[in-house]
């Protein structure tokens, strides 16, 4: 139904892009007076700004076409975000119409994207790139992940939750750089629900499916947990410490890094990764490393209880050291240095140990209790 109001009436209202490259949008109005201006505004989901266009006219009329070209490769727009746009119509009498707000995806729309969905979660892949096992390997893991990470961290996860899974890591990275985006073979965009991997459909895809989505998935409901405020003030080490942490395949390489750089008193100090992770990829999987490690020593000592105080603590505006103090009970430094000690040989001996004292305990009794068992029936035995 179009819109009317003041005797101005909205004959089409649409708009098309091109990903990457250009977003156009178009008006036709009637009027019974002249229309002497139009305004165009649009905005991206969870953005602050608004952009405020006004549309040139050749000339006041009461019938007028317009459209406006926004260059998005001068201008980048967040990929697979909504945009939201509205027009604002005035005529020479000082009529004025502003028209309901319009909604679309900005969807990488250089490739054909097919789907499939269950339980709010939409695989998205694109057309002809793998196999229905493929799909439904994706499907799975996603919603295991889902699973896995709320029974930590108990929130609602976004509704829907879209994975867009590229072919090759080199379409996913021209669809960052068209985007303005830096690339990484796995992104997570918490304020739009959306997670975007590259994993072709050829031999060993179930790995990486377990290793990017669970990875993904935690960043997003974690965001989710602690408000989009909230989420700018969760230390990295914390927030990709959980993300490494839930990968349902853990990346050997990161082991590795850690063993290697512990025995060689390497180590980054845990207060250099409360803030982004450095680009230098040796020290870049350290941090992963460390930081996946430091959150698994926090679960075997505070629990998930511990995990999430952590991050209400950071969403309330903690600072990253003062954030464990108020949340774990214990000093910044004090936790680094027990972390520390645990990556010891001997400290995950005793951690053995610790599992079974009850057992050696329970065994040195039946011991006490036989021995004398056993002399007793001896010495009836000797006589």
């Amino acid at each position: 139904m179009p819109a009317v109001a003041g005797g101005i009436t909205v004959v089409e209202n649409n708009v098309e892009h091109s990903f990457g490259q250009q977003v156009t949008f178009t008006l036709e109005a009637t009027s019974d007076s002249k229309i002497s201006q139009i305004y165009l505004f649009f905005h991206a989901t969870d953005d602050d700004g608004t952009e405020k266009k006004r549309v040139s006219l050749e000339e006041p009329g009461r019938h007028v076409s317009v459209r406006h070209a926004h260059n998005a490769r001068v201008y980048p727009l967040p990929p697979f975000a909504t945009i939201t746009f509205w027009w604002q119509i005035e005529d020479v009498t000082g009529n004025r119409l502003e028209t309901a707000p319009k909604h679309f995806k900005y969807t990488d729309n250089r490739f054909q994207w097919r789907e499939r969905s269950a339980n709010g979660i939409t695989i998205h892949w694109i057309d002809g790139a793998g196999d229905p096992a493929y799909v439904q390997t994706a499907l799975e893991v996603a919603q295991t992940s889902v699973e896995n990470v709320n029974a930590e961290l108990r929130t609602s996860p976004p509704d829907p939750l879209d994975i867009f899974i590229y072919d090759s890591e080199h379409h996913l990275e021209a669809a960052m750089m068209l985007s303005g985006r830096d690339w990484a073979g796995g992104q997570a965009r918490p304020e739009l629900g959306v997670v975007l991997v590259a994993v072709p459909p050829e031999q060993g895809y179930a790995s990486r499916l377990k290793r990017y989505l669970p990875h993904e998935i935690t960043h997003l409901l974690t965001y989710q947990l602690v408000s989009a405020e909230g989420y700018e003030h969760v230390p990295r080490w914390l927030d990709e410490g959980l993300a490494t942490a839930n990968e349902q395949l853990p990346t050997p390489e990161y082991a590795l890094v850690l063993q290697e750089s512990y025995e060689a008193n390497h180590l980054l100090p845990l207060a250099n990764l409360c803030a982004p992770f450095s680009p230098d990829s040796h020290t870049a999987a350290l941090s992963y490393a460390e930081s996946a490690s430091v959150v698994r020593f926090i679960r075997e000592q505070y629990g998930a209880d511990g995990i999430r105080r952590l991050l209400s603590a950071y969403a309330d505006g903690a600072s990253c050291t003062s954030g464990v103090e108020e949340a774990l009970g214990v000093n910044f430094n004090k936790l680094e240095s027990a972390w520390r000690t645990s990556l010891r040989p001997e400290a995950r001996w005793r951690a053995w140990l610790d599992q079974v004292d009850v057992w050696i305990g329970l065994w040195l009794l039946s011991l006490l209790v036989a021995v004398p068992m056993i002399g007793g029936i001896r010495r009836r035995q000797s006589r």
